[in-house]
């Protein structure tokens, strides 16, 4: 049977509660594949986030660069190792409101499809881990099988819209207007705003904002509770 419905989904902070790119960093450490002094390095960015006097985007890019900087020259099949550890480790963390949604959806005969910007090979192990049909991450260069540092395709993988498109065009059949998409940070606004469906789900202030403008869904998970938020003020934190 033909799909005719798109689900689309932001996998870090919307499916898994945390990042995978992180837990993959730490794994590497743990590991001894990276050095030590990798952990070291993004050490200020978490605690400063952690303390709630730095963002989480300034964590997780140093978290980007640090990775970048040390998976060069790597073994592919010793990281790739590493990698189904992880996410056999961690792939029933995950938040439940997205986790009901994607069973339903999958149910429903959409085509599910994750969007990260994580190494494609741990999108990859982890899309299928939970069931989705298509992935997309950042491809990294890998010669004589070892990491080469670079990216391949780092604007593409980073644009989501961009990927939903180019989706419809593969995949004519697909309905935007009957499609989901959820996302939670204001990297994801345009994605949201080309389905007919979109969820700002534990949104960051950018997100939050832009959804409230155009009237989208918001949810947001705590503990083991899911709240729809119809109509609300927010504060931006003062600085």
């Amino acid at each position: 049977m033909q799909k005719n419905k798109l689900a689309i989904f932001d996998i870090d902070g919307t499916i898994f509660r945390s990042s995978l790119l992180i837990e993959l960093c730490h794994a590497l450490v743990d590991s001894g594949i990276f050095p030590k002094v990798a952990r070291a390095e993004i050490a200020m960015e978490f605690t400063a986030w952690l303390d709630r006097k730095g963002t989480y985007d300034a964590y997780i890019n140093k978290v980007v660069k640090i990775y970048n900087k040390h998976i060069a020259g790597k073994d592919f099949a010793k990281v790739d190792k590493v990698t189904k550890k992880v996410i056999s480790y961690q792939k029933d963390r995950v938040y439940r409101f997205t986790r009901d949604l994607i069973k339903r959806l999958k149910n429903e005969n959409y085509l599910l499809t994750a969007i990260s910007g994580s190494p494609s090979y741990i999108v990859k192990t982890y899309a299928k881990a939970i069931g989705f049909d298509l992935f997309f991450g950042t491809e990294l260069e890998v010669k004589n099988g070892k990491f080469t540092g670079k990216a391949v395709n780092l604007d593409s993988a980073l644009n989501k819209s961009k990927i939903v498109k180019n989706l419809v065009k593969k995949h004519p059949a697909l309905n935007l207007k009957k499609s989901v998409a959820v996302g939670d940070t204001g990297g994801d606004i345009l994605m949201l705003s080309l389905v007919g469906r979109p969820i700002a789900f534990n949104p960051n202030f950018e997100l939050a904002a832009c959804a409230r403008r155009k009237k989208w869904p918001i949810v947001v998970e705590r503990k083991d509770v899911a709240y729809g938020i119809k109509d609300f003020k927010f504060l931006k934190t003062l600085e």
